[in-house]
């Protein structure tokens, strides 16, 4: 048989009752198309655990607003992330979410002219109203703000230091920062100033007195000491963007390079930007291992992740 193929395409089989990872594996059998990609997912995250693996996860696009947060903050609970890099939106609705406030399915073809006026905010098909950003978000993030402040005497914290500040003051729940903070998992948002945190600390400092003082490069310190202190690293990548690069640009120039790649995005590579970039071209810049298992997975985020977290965790359970 030639080199180039050796097993043959396996027809799913579905019967009542099966759970998601069977499910997979059934994916795994016909070996094809995205469902084939999916599988090999759950196969490479499972290798990572096993082989005790330092895994970061980055988290871009709406991810929070399209349900996901109790997704990753399960992940993150069952130890099966080790750091978090997002973007300051995400961690924004997440902290809505945590302070009560509410994401409302609606429909692609809504009047946006007419939310506007009724201070109604979409995102494709969900919709957030302002009166839950300023109460559950504005009104409490400054409130903590100026404790923070208070706190610090006008001395700077790095992102990860004030995202924890700002986390361990949540209600105890199931988001992502609250589950970052009682589980020890440095959390880094290299844009937040690209996100309603920055704004509403721009405006207290600027309106308010305020004298927080943040440090953004403390935390390029910090990246580099987990790449120092641990042998074999990986990454899953949900979306791209800002976090996918801050993970990589840190494998750039040092001696140690990711071991594993995992990457789900609908992004294409034809374009030159960096979230359609297959792992494969990281090889290229020194920044992934030519032989690490790694894998584009084709899919929107909010299908793919809750399938591969699912089945992972039901493999791990059993065993």
């Amino acid at each position: 048989m030639s080199h180039h193929f050796n097993k043959k395409v396996e027809p799913m089989k579905i019967w009542p009752g099966m759970t998601v990872n069977e499910m997979v594996l059934q994916m795994g059998r016909s070996g094809a198309f995205v469902a084939g990609t999916i599988s090999k997912a759950v196969d490479i995250y499972e290798q990572m655990i096993k082989n005790e693996t330092y895994i970061f996860l980055s988290i871009a696009g709406a991810l929070v607003p399209a349900g996901l947060s109790k997704v990753i903050a399960t992940l993150i609970r069952k130890g099966l992330v080790n750091a978090v890099v997002s973007t300051g939106a995400n961690l924004v609705h997440d902290a809505t979410e945590a302070f009560g406030g509410n994401f409302y399915k609606g429909k692609v073809n809504l009047n946006d002219a007419e939310l506007f006026e009724e201070k109604v905010d979409r995102i494709y098909d969900v919709v957030v109203t302002e009166k839950d950003f300023n109460e559950m978000f504005d009104q409490p993030i400054l409130k903590i703000y100026k404790e923070i402040d208070r706190q610090q005497k006008g001395e700077s914290m790095s992102i990860n230091e004030i995202l924890m500040e700002v986390a361990k003051r949540l209600p105890p729940g199931d988001s992502i920062l609250r589950a970052c903070y009682d589980c020890g998992v440095p959390l880094f948002a290299p844009a937040l100033s690209d996100s309603v945190f920055g704004l509403q600390m721009a405006l207290y400092n600027r309106t308010m007195g305020g004298n927080l003082r943040v440090d953004a490069f403390r935390d390029l310190q910090a990246m580099w000491d987990i790449r120092e202190k641990n042998e074999d690293t990986g990454a899953i990548i949900l979306g791209g963007g800002v976090p996918k690069n801050y993970i990589f640009q840190s494998y750039w120039f040092g001696q140690k390079k990711l071991g594993y790649a995992i990457q789900i995005s609908l992004d294409r590579p034809e374009t030159g930007g960096l979230s359609g970039a297959p792992p494969d071209e990281a090889v290229s810049w020194g920044k992934i291992k030519r032989e690490a298992p790694r894998v584009v997975v084709v899919s929107e985020v909010t299908v793919a992740l809750p399938i591969i977290a699912s089945a992972l965790i039901e493999r791990l359970e059993k065993k």
